[in-house]
């Protein structure tokens, strides 16, 4: 497990000398040049300094994408729907007034054992880490870089077994890690953990911890700051280290339980704070989104809000005191309830008590949106469009009121402002294949056809246009991006928009991403059986959908309103599929301080079938249960399977006997086809019953 350069070590003294010569950087390319020199620093010195940071939330950090050791980093950090990390999304950031960033990344579907039985880091995830910290640092801000929704930190339950094995990749990572950052300074900040904890029962994993798991925390802690210290390097010798208890708790209890490792340096303790809690988050009956400025709002259980904020920040600098270690709140936030006024109100009491403490604090930024009749939900924490760069229009008067409260003078909003979706505002491509088309728009759909922010649009004709030569484009309306669902024979998978339209209402979803997504899951993505436009917590109006030639030019005239329904010539040649299958593409359960997780199940396929092609001839004998196609006595996913198989193809899968034929025979017109297909589908869905398949 040693990784480490000892060359490292004499080119960084080599550029900390060099760092005390004044020099001219006006004709140095700013790609190349690294923040103003800082060093020689206090921790509590380097705290003072970061005013207020921001999380790039839900891009580095995105975990189960299916991912492997060989995988674009695009597919990874693009998979929970936000966009690219560019230099333009940090420097309007800067720009608002923010002087520190946060970078959460995980790791670990990122790694592999290399020949000498050490985990390594993928080349190419760790230069993608790299130059999106260079976004910040380049720009003279702080940058906390720290692993995050790693499996082998978050475990069902600790035991001595999960602690030896999180130590050994602990130490490769951060081994790795420390020597490609030795030579940056006190800018760069690095963080052990995210939030450590068992997940066996919700209870335990967002609760205070115990003895025992304190100490297992620790003892991880302790391996963290010995690797980066051991490194060698100047900067790495007095770098700030952040160190998480518990679940990186806010109860202070759980606080005093981080042990600072003798010798350890330069440390900062790591703390989450979503407070209070049911102003924040909750949606339960207890909650109250109300937050008055004269400080008298109450939770429903009767605690006061503004005495909840300032009782917490009293015990963190209780805390500063006995520990003589500054503590940075790594995530703070208040979800969008449509509540901007008291949001505002909160925000000046909150950072208030932060900067009486002399706490920096770090906001949550996930980019998720409220939507007004939508749901209420405790994880729209999204305040900068990452598309235009502007903030929303909910939020703006939020950062505004943070960086007044915090001493930021100097700060620029601009508001983000979204058109009304129009047709003439959409420019479709004389070379776009139209396969859903609503001029008025079509609402994703739940049981009994009721508008549903699960809901889904089913559409029909991309089996020519799955390959290599083209995308889907989703034209909707939705404060959440959509998502393409993708129902293969043994699994439902979610694709979701790879970010790359700077179009209002335009989603693209790639080839690359459907084929890794599908195949990674144990499917094929050439043995697909339906698709559906599929909302992913707001209900979604769905306009049209397009399979568009990867080399498609967007185009820059008036639009073309009636796109071409006649297909391009596809290409023939089927691409081959992936041979290292990865884990099933799903939303991922995340922590309360990050999206919840939706339903991967699309729930209301159309009831207009696609059209069959010849039926197989085939024997239907008597049914015992229908829709009981592999007559194991159950009705599931792999009975959709079956018949899809044989529909394709009668010689090469033929049903067991004339019993499963009429089983299978869930329209009971004599024909095995798609329409059964379909009506199982609904059955699975739950949008017709038992009943329905027997007439």
């Amino acid at each position: 497990m040693n990784f480490r350069k000892t060359i490292a070590a004499v080119a960084t003294a080599a550029a900390c000398s060099l760092s005390m010569f004044s020099f001219s950087l006006a004709n140095i390319d700013k790609e190349n040049v690294y923040a103003t020199g800082l060093t020689g620093k206090t921790a509590f010195e380097i705290t003072d300094q970061m005013t207020i940071g921001w999380n790039l939330g839900n891009t580095l950090d995105c975990a189960n994408t299916g991912s492997t050791f060989s995988s674009d980093p695009k597919f990874a950090v693009t998979k929970w729907g936000n966009p690219e990390p560019t230099q333009a999304l940090f420097d309007a950031v800067k720009a608002a007034g923010f002087n520190t960033v946060r970078v959460p990344t995980t790791w670990y579907e990122h790694i592999q054992k290399d020949a000498n039985g050490d985990w390594e880091i993928s080349p190419d995830w760790l230069a993608y880490v790299k130059k999106t910290v260079d976004y910040a640092y380049n720009n003279d801000m702080f940058v906390i870089l720290n692993v995050h929704h790693e499996d082998w930190v978050n475990v069902e339950k600790f035991t001595d077994e999960t602690k030896a094995a999180a130590a050994e990749k602990l130490e490769d990572i951060w081994t790795q890690v420390a020597d490609e950052f030795a030579d940056y300074d006190q800018h760069l900040i690095f963080e052990g953990m995210n939030e450590p904890r068992q997940t066996y029962d919700p209870a335990v994993e967002w609760g205070a911890g115990d003895t025992y798991s304190w100490q297992y925390i620790n003892d991880l802690n302790n391996i963290f700051v010995d690797v980066v210290r051991g490194q060698g390097s100047s900067a790495n010798s007095e770098r700030v280290l952040m160190l998480p208890g518990y679940v990186a708790s806010s109860n202070p209890d759980t606080v005093r339980q981080i042990a600072i490792p003798d010798g350890s340096g330069n440390v900062a303790l790591s703390v989450h704070a979503y407070l209070p809690y049911f102003f924040t988050m909750d949606t339960s009956d207890k909650a109250n989104h109300e937050y008055l400025a004269d400080g008298s709002s109450n939770s429903g259980w009767g605690a006061n809000y503004r005495q909840e904020i300032n009782t917490f920040f009293s015990n963190m600098k209780s805390i500063i005191s006995e520990k003589n270690a500054p503590i940075i709140i790594g995530e703070f936030s208040a979800s969008d309830f449509g509540n901007t006024d008291s949001r505002i109100n909160w925000a000046k009491d909150y950072l208030g008590a932060a900067e009486d403490a002399g706490i920096p604090c770090v906001l949550w930024d996930n980019n998720a949106v409220y939507t007004e009749g939508a749901t209420p939900s405790g994880e729209n924490h999204g305040y900068i469009n990452r598309k235009t760069n502007t903030w929303y229009e909910n939020s703006a008067p939020v950062i505004e009121t943070m960086m007044q409260t915090v001493g930021v003078s100097n700060y620029s909003v601009p508001v983000y402002s979204a058109q009304d979706f129009s047709w003439d505002n959409i420019k479709i491509g004389d070379d776009w294949v139209e396969l859903f088309k609503s001029t008025e728009g079509q609402q994703t759909l739940g049981e009994g056809d009721v508008p549903f922010e699960w809901g889904n649009v089913q559409f029909t004709g991309y089996e020519n246009y799955i390959n290599e030569n083209y995308k889907i484009v989703v034209i909707a309306k939705s404060a959440k991006d959509p998502a393409l669902a993708i129902m293969a024979p043994a699994n439902w998978n979610l694709v979701m928009n790879d970010g790359t339209s700077t179009q209002d209402y335009v989603y693209n979803y790639s080839y690359e991403d459907m084929k890794a997504t599908v195949n990674g899951s144990g499917d094929d993505i050439n043995n697909i059986i339906c698709m559906f436009a599929s909302a992913q917590g707001d209900i979604a109006t769905v306009y049209g959908i397009y399979a568009v030639p990867v080399n498609s030019e967007q185009p820059t005239t008036e639009p073309t309103t009636e796109p071409t329904t006649e297909p391009t010539e596809p290409s023939t040649e089927p691409t081959e599929p992936s041979t290292e299958p990865t884990e099933p593409s799903t939303e991922p359960t995340e922590p309360s301080t990050e999206p919840t997780e939706p339903s991967t199940d699309p729930t209301e396929p159309s009831t207009e079938p696609t059209e069959p092609s010849t039926a197989p001839s085939v024997d239907i004998g008597t049914p015992t249960i229908m829709g009981d196609v592999n007559c194991d006595n159950s009705i599931g996913t792999a009975d959709i399977a079956a018949l899809s198989k044989f529909v394709a193809n009668t010689d090469l899968f033929p049903l067991k006997d004339s019993t499963a034929a009429a089983n299978a025979d869930v329209t009971h017109d004599g024909v095995l086809d798609s329409t059964d297909i379909l009506k199982l589908i609904e059955y699975l869905l739950k949008t017709i019953t038992a009943d329905d398949l027997n007439k």
